[in-house]
């Protein structure tokens, strides 16, 4: 098994997200010079429910960039990103991507939110030489049957996803459950782990509610939650901070013994809201900038001292993802996204999780994830803490078969 460490210094360069490269000049639209710049494509949604995410996202694209670039670049290139707003959309996605790729020569991808943005765009990155380091889509698909040797994720898919959800499920003492998630794959996987998992600890799930991306009213799902035993939700961005305010407001959230947000309870969730009556909820994520591992808070103590507050969650997504890019570039010794793919699979590196392995089967990351609970910091803020760490001999199930990428 390769491994390497890639160690990103703390002095950093100001902060500026534009559509220019970073370094300030401008891309070449020629092949890529071997001995130039990496030129990295960030394509992120800048309105939508997953406006804040793509916001979060640039932040530690940037700030990875900035940090390589103040220590002399990666492998001896200097990092320049080129921006694009996919509109929250996978037409807008395949659109800004292949704008980026062909236009700009930008041959790394990375900054997608959402999993179909990302099942439209990862297709066609073989035929244009490209590679994508995915975020943030959960979908198991996309490390799946529709796997590709250029595409590599550094989050949990679904499945990881729900066997952390069933780690904390089988540590609560509930006899009934109600389910609220997003009606796409996100939502309707980690339903179907969440039913599974609750039938295998003796509990009945009574309400499974699906809402529509982008729902603004919750008032008739409102109606329909028991407010009996625990309340599961699996929603995320605005349509998180939506739910959430609303079920505050109509008091149907404080009946519930326990509430556990699948990953849509993170900093920025948390900040919109600022509401305490969210103490003691539950939530999960792929990493938490309270884990307690001597990467994350070098991590975490670096951005603040440059920014004045902590990271939140996809900040750090933005971050790992560039972290394995330069892995991979520093592995394969090239900045050709052929030879960068290759040197990824298999790799064992040192990343803000602490040691993770890129598989090699499906090019899922093998990573822990994380349980928390809503506490009050010293500082007055709400804060997700991490208090569980579930390790990826325990979250990450098998490699599926399906996954062909020969």
């Amino acid at each position: 098994m390769k491994n390497t460490r890639v160690c990103l210094g703390a002095a950093l360069t100001g902060l500026m997200i534009s559509t220019a490269a970073c370094s300030g000049g401008a891309a070449s639209t020629t092949e890529q010079d071997a001995d130039g710049p990496i030129r990295i494509a960030v394509v992120t949604p800048e309105s939508g429910p997953y406006a804040a995410y793509g916001a979060e996202q640039r932040e530690g694209i940037q700030f990875a960039a900035d940090e390589a670039n103040a220590n002399g670049g990666i492998d001896g290139h200097k990092i320049e990103l080129e921006f694009a707003d996919d509109l929250g959309t996978a037409e807008g996605a395949l659109a800004a991507t292949q704008k980026l790729v062909q236009e700009k020569n930008a041959r790394f991808v990375i900054g997608l939110v959402s999993s179909p943005e990302m099942a439209a765009v990862t297709p066609k990155l073989e035929a244009w030489d490209a590679l994508m380091i995915g975020t943030q889509g959960q979908s198991d698909d996309l490390t799946g049957k529709s796997c590709t040797s250029r595409y590599f994720r550094v989050t949990a898919n679904d499945a990881i996803g729900v066997n952390t959800l069933a780690y904390w499920l089988t540590e609560e003492d509930e006899s009934q459950w109600d389910s609220i998630a997003a009606d796409y794959s996100f939502g309707q996987t980690s339903t179907a782990g969440v039913e599974k998992t609750i039938k295998e600890e003796g509990s009945k799930l009574n309400s499974k509610l699906f809402s529509p991306l982008g729902t603004a009213d919750f008032g008739s799902y409102l109606s329909q939650l028991s407010g009996k035993g625990g309340l599961v939700v699996s929603l995320a961005g605005g349509d998180a901070v939506n739910f959430l305010k609303q079920g505050l407001q109509f008091g149907v959230l404080q009946k519930y013994d326990t509430v556990l947000v699948n990953t849509g309870l993170s900093v920025a969730t948390l900040k919109a809201l600022d509401d305490e009556r969210l103490i003691g909820a539950l939530g999960t994520n792929s990493w938490m900038p309270t884990a307690d591992n001597a990467e994350t808070k070098a991590f975490v103590d670096a951005y603040t001292e440059k920014n004045g507050h902590g990271p939140a969650e996809n900040v750090g997504n933005g971050y790992l993802g560039m972290q394995t890019l330069f892995a991979g570039i520093e592995e394969a010794g090239s900045i050709t996204p052929g030879d960068v793919a290759k040197a990824l699979e298999g790799l064992t590196y040192t990343s803000i999780q602490g040691e993770v392995t890129m598989r090699a089967e499906d090019h899922q990351i093998e990573a822990p994830t994380y349980v928390g609970t809503v506490k009050k910091g010293d500082d007055g803020k709400l804060a997700l803490v991490a208090t569980a760490a579930i390790p990826a001999s325990e979250n990450n199930p098998e490699p599926n078969p399906a996954c062909q990428l020969d």
